[in-house]
């Protein structure tokens, strides 16, 4: 059985205006396969929850790798995969 996928605010608010910023800086193209990318993880999270690497400070907290410089972090709880936030690496490079 699949995870469901649930967004917090903010995750959903900082994948906006990561999307708003290529779209703006790079185009469609480069907007659309970065939403492509996101999509696609999610549905990998969907069915394999556990594929992303617990943080040390926090180790119910996973992080996946979206793109070279985008990062998706979650929890798990009971069958919801909770997209806590999308961040650029190159912004918070320690976390």
């Amino acid at each position: 059985m699949d995870h469901a996928i649930v967004w917090t605010e903010d995750a959903q608010e900082n994948y906006r205006q990561i999307a708003i910023y290529l779209l703006d800086a790079y185009g469609f193209d480069t907007a659309d396969a970065f939403t492509d990318t996101v999509n696609a993880k999610l549905r990998i999270l969907e069915k394999s929850p556990f594929i992303g690497r617990r943080l040390d400070a926090l180790p119910s907290v996973r992080k996946l790798p979206v793109q070279p410089y985008n990062m998706v972090y979650y929890a798990i709880a009971e069958r919801q995969v909770i997209i806590l936030n999308i961040l650029d690496s190159r912004r918070y490079p320690t976390l």
